[in-house]
């Protein structure tokens, strides 16, 4: 039979006390700030070569080591104040839209369950440690939150993090290479425009130059036709004179 033991007023009271920092911080630090944490890492880890060799010259590094250091200190640290912009962005925008209370309550209950899953992973833990299972079932085996824990801590521990961290990665993947399309297409049209308006301007110089061409010849046969008609007087004015 399970009771509301010691155990259970420990870890609800932790769990109640230690959530009420989401209720003050509000849902939208609580869940970014974790984003940036984690995933400030995960990317760091996996683009820290790159970013160290982009900096790398600039700071005359020649270690491999030292430029990898960099490279993960510099994308974490860009990857973390990100999130930050974003983070203050989105809390302004909920305290003018009047949804800070909501975003508050939704803080503390993510709090919350943040500090309850990490209970569960460390009973979990210790209840699979043989010396300890024994003293465990004997003391708070009859709690009602101690199944709970088991359960979840075993479901989190037991999850498959390579797949998980290969479902990021691919995720990762498709917004750089999507952002690598978007910045081609853009450079694509921009060229793609240059050259038509280059084009553009080509061809109306050209029209220019042939009715520039076409009106200096126009002008010189109108010169030529009334030299040849003054010419033509001057003959006929002259042979009647010789008569």
């Amino acid at each position: 039979m399970q009771d509301f033991t010691i155990f259970d007023m420990v870890v609800v009271g932790l769990t109640v006390i230690l959530g009420l920092k989401g209720l003050f911080r509000g849902f939208i630090k609580e869940v970014l700030g974790l984003v940036g944490i984690i995933g400030g890492i995960f990317v760091a880890s996996r683009f820290s070569l790159d970013v160290g060799n982009m900096i790398a010259p600039i700071l005359g590094l020649e270690s491999s080591a030292t430029i990898k250091l960099i490279g993960f200190i510099a994308t974490l640290v860009g990857f973390w104040l990100i999130v930050y912009i974003i983070t203050i962005t989105l809390n302004k925008i909920t305290d003018i839209s009047g949804l800070g209370a909501i975003n508050r309550i939704f803080g503390f209950l993510f709090g919350s369950a943040k500090i309850f899953l990490i209970f569960s992973v460390i009973v979990y833990a210790l209840y699979q440690v043989q010396s300890f299972k024994s003293f465990i079932d004997e003391k708070i085996g009859t709690s009602i939150t101690f199944p709970y824990l088991v359960d979840v801590g075993g479901y989190i521990v037991k999850l498959d993090t390579a797949k998980i961290s290969k479902n990021i990665e691919n995720g990762v993947n498709s917004v750089v290479d999507k952002t690598k399309e978007s910045i081609n297409k853009s450079i694509q049209d921009k060229v793609s425009e240059q050259i038509d308006q280059t084009t553009t301007n080509t061809v109306n110089h050209a029209t220019k130059i042939k009715e520039e061409v076409a009106k200096k010849i126009e002008d010189k046969k109108e010169k030529l036709e009334q030299a040849q008609e003054e010419s033509s007087k001057n003959n006929k004015i002259n042979t009647e004179e010789n008569k």
